[in-house]
């Protein structure tokens, strides 16, 4: 049988059918060049392309936190910033984000993340600020002048009063007190300086003045209480502080010692009475300025407060709270405020367990805290718990409960450190010092753990581990003088007195250039006197005190037991034995109560012998 030709042969189709035909073969052919190309190029391209998605959406996170700072709201910031540095760890912006976060919260690993930003991107002048900021309250100094010195460049000529101000605390810091008044003039003089400014101003303006010499101090001291008292006048809530730190002023100066920059007793009542943001804390001052001016009125006064807040708002409520233990008016307190009320708020539960504490009534604080209804965090109720249960002997219970709060505080830094604190003024020194270690391991550059640890070490009055946790920091802080300082101390402390004279010579080094950085440190001068005193050229460690004004405040047990020493090395042995009458026991390191024997009751028994 004859076969039919294909469907397909071309003789068989039509001119329209072959023209649709192959168009569609080109249009099969495109596409798989397009498919082609598009492979290509995805492998090529996909990865910077998904970059480019995930540092745009990172940016996006980064602003919100920005923003959330601004506002802050910490919690949803803290969010943000992780969102954004989650996503893309190398976008400027997520970095910006991170760093100006742990900034604001003072957590000095901010720092790491402005060095990362900035071999990524230029710092603009709020991000120096915030760095500048931080590399102060970590002591960093050289960060510190590194981000302050391009804000106040070109003779400031871009300065706003911030700038200024930073730059007065490092000159502070560094001890620079001259420039530092020089910088806060600028911040006084500035005209676009905030009634905020001023008041920051003035108050590191008194810290200024106490550091100076008496002259200098009391002018400057007495320029900054002029300030405060201009800003006083006013309404705002800038007004209202300066009137609460000139009431402070007030209550702690004499009664007959009124100085006449600031306003009058009477003034004061009535402003912050009359002033119209003034809450009941502040109105409280009100009430101790006129007790302090009639005493025989604090009965009336008290009662009047009482019937005043005692059923008032809760903030109102745990301001009275407050006042009355400060007034030593413990039961007042708990008959004024009902303990259903105390259940509503962490601070006025605190303020009901401190008055019941301050009246010993132990087993009532122990029956409040095993309820189910406190308003307390676990950490904050275990370690009363254990303060409760020390009080009442049961010191395994209350072991337990300090382990329980260190266990419930681990990974937050900020609870650690209230633990150690706490622990530290109830007298637990091993939880203290666990407590700080476990905030160290967390942020490692924190600080204010090592501070604590450090204060531990000298209740214990160890000089070994002061030194070995002085020469730790010093790794951390290489340029901090006040720890350069205290290590050569601890470190010629340490030294036997058969010892060669080759470290105390080393030691000289670094206290002559310390004292020419700061002629008026008592600690720098005390190290020189020290290092020369056991280099045995007594006379030269004797003339270090003189030419300079010594105030009683910065007269340290250390200082003094140095200075005995010097004396009784120079033949002044009666003056040395007055000085160290004046020390009392348990107040010397161990290192300094080997120099006293070692020069000073030596020089006595010596000469004792020769009569």
């Amino acid at each position: 049988m004859k076969t039919l030709p294909r469907r397909t042969d071309d003789f068989l189709l039509t001119a329209e059918e072959l023209r649709l035909r192959n168009r569609r073969r080109r249009l099969w052919a495109g596409s798989g060049i397009a498919l082609v190309l598009m492979i290509v190029l995805g492998f090529f391209f996909a990865k910077p392309t998904a970059h480019a998605i995930r540092a745009l959406q990172a940016r996006r996170h980064a602003n919100k936190a920005v923003a959330y700072i601004e506002q802050q709201k910490w919690k949803e910031a803290r969010d943000e910033a992780s969102a954004a540095y989650q996503l893309y760890p190398s976008e400027p912006q997520a970095l910006r984000a991170v760093a100006r976060f742990l900034s604001r919260v003072r957590n000095p690993e901010a720092l790491d993340f402005w060095k990362q930003l900035r071999v990524r991107a230029s710092l603009t002048r709020d991000d120096l600020r915030d760095e500048a900021s931080i590399a102060l309250a970590s002591d960093e100094m050289e960060r510190a002048t590194a981000a302050i010195e391009p804000l106040i460049a070109n003779n400031g000529k871009e300065a706003t009063t911030a700038d200024w101000f930073l730059a007065a605390l490092l000159a502070q810091k560094k001890n620079s007190l001259q420039d530092a008044q020089r910088f806060l003039q600028k911040v006084f003089d500035h005209r676009k300086a905030s009634e905020r400014d001023i008041l920051q101003a003035s108050l590191l303006e008194m810290q200024i003045a106490n550091l100076n010499d008496p002259e200098t101090g009391r002018r400057q001291a007495n320029d900054a209480w002029s300030h405060l008292t201009n800003l006083a006048k006013g309404k705002s809530a800038v007004a209202l502080d300066a009137l609460v730190l000139l009431a402070k002023r007030n209550l702690s100066t004499p009664v007959n010692q009124h100085s006449v920059d600031t306003l009058s007793t009477t003034d004061l009542v009535h402003a912050i009475e009359n002033h119209p943001l003034a809450a009941t804390t502040q109105k409280l001052f009100a009430h101790d300025l006129r007790i302090r001016t009639d005493p025989t009125q604090k009965e009336f006064i008290t009662r009047s407060a009482v019937t005043q807040w005692k059923d008032a708002d809760i903030a109102s409520t745990t301001a009275l709270g407050k006042w009355l233990n400060a007034h030593g008016e413990h039961q007042r307190e708990l008959e004024a405020i009902p303990a259903e009320k105390t259940f509503l708020s962490r601070e006025l539960f605190l303020e009901r367990l401190d008055a019941l504490a301050a009246l010993g009534r132990w087993a009532e604080i122990k029956q409040l805290l095993e309820s189910s209804s406190f308003p307390l965090e676990q950490m904050v109720q275990q370690m009363y718990m254990a303060r409760c249960n020390s009080q009442l002997g049961e010191k395994i219970a209350a072991e337990n409960n300090w382990r329980r709060a260190l266990e419930s505080a681990s990974g937050e830094p900020a609870k650690l450190l209230d633990l150690a604190e706490y622990a530290e003024k109830n007298g637990n020194l091993p939880i203290a010092d666990a407590a700080y270690i476990a905030a160290i391991k967390q942020w490692p550059k924190l600080r204010q753990a090592y501070v604590g640890r450090l204060r531990l070490a000298q209740l214990n009055r160890n000089t070994q581990q002061i030194h070995a946790l002085l020469k730790h920091m010093l790794q951390l802080w290489p340029r901090d003088t006040a720890l350069i300082n205290d290590e050569a101390y601890t470190r010629l402390l340490l030294l036997a007195a058969t010892d060669s004279t080759e470290e105390p010579r080393r030691v000289e080094i670094i206290a002559s250039r310390l004292v020419q950085e700061e002629p008026r440190s008592l600690p720098h001068r005390t190290l020189l006197a020290l290092s020369r005193l056991r280099q045995n050229r007594p006379q030269e460690a004797f003339d270090i005190y003189s030419q300079i004004e010594i105030a009683p405040e910065s007269l340290t047990p250390g200082a003094m037991a140095v200075h005995a020493a010097v004396m009784a090395a120079n033949g002044r042995l009666e003056d040395a034995n007055r000085e160290i009458d004046l020390i009392g026991d348990g107040k010397l390191l161990d290192g300094e109560e080997r120099l006293i024997r070692l020069f000073v009751q030596s020089k006595k028994s010596g000469n004792t012998s020769n009569k």
